[in-house]
């Protein structure tokens, strides 16, 4: 009777250093760099231990967040913030997974404040590139008026030395 109940509690314990070994590939990839496949591990963790699916979940989070995952997503990490919270609520998780929603519907707002004010000066930049392509094009209007000016200035000089010249002549 007591054969397998040992038996059981054994594999428990065998269960819990699969379970560890898990974790620490799963924490390799993550600082190597490899989000996805890091995710994979703990979706694998989330599967086949479920025991410890509140901190593979929270770990998730961390990752779906993170400023250098390329595919960052923020609202699968709230999802998974989320999911713990509902699914263990007396998870040890719990108090910094509430804490991470706040810091990303955070980040998530200002984020979209930044994209909004980058729209704004990409516009700004558009107008001022307008504006000084009007400039260029006025002042080559003045550099054409200007030529312009100088030619009808010669041609006055051109009159006023012929009037000059028949009022010379008349005059003698």
């Amino acid at each position: 009777m007591m054969a397998p109940m040992l038996l059981s509690g054994c594999s428990h314990f065998n269960d819990g250093r699969k379970a560890k070994t898990t974790f620490a590939e799963a924490n390799d990839l993550y600082h190597q760099g490899s989000y996805a496949a890091s995710l994979g591990k703990y979706s694998e963790i989330i599967d086949t231990y479920p025991a410890t699916a509140d901190r593979a979940l929270f770990e998730m989070g961390i990752i779906y967040a993170h400023p250098k995952n390329e595919q960052r997503d923020y609202q699968k990490s709230l999802e998974c913030f989320q999911k713990l919270i509902k699914d263990y609520p007396g998870s040890e998780y719990r108090q910094n997974s509430e804490m991470m929603i706040f810091n990303i519907r955070n980040v998530a707002l200002k984020d979209q404040t930044i994209a909004a004010q980058q729209m704004q000066i990409e516009t700004l930049q558009h107008k001022v590139q307008g504006k000084e392509n009007e400039i260029v094009g006025k002042e080559n209007e003045i550099v054409t008026l200007q030529k312009k000016i100088e030619a009808f200035e010669k041609k006055i000089e051109a009159f006023e030395k012929k009037f000059l010249t028949m009022r010379f002549r008349r005059d003698r």
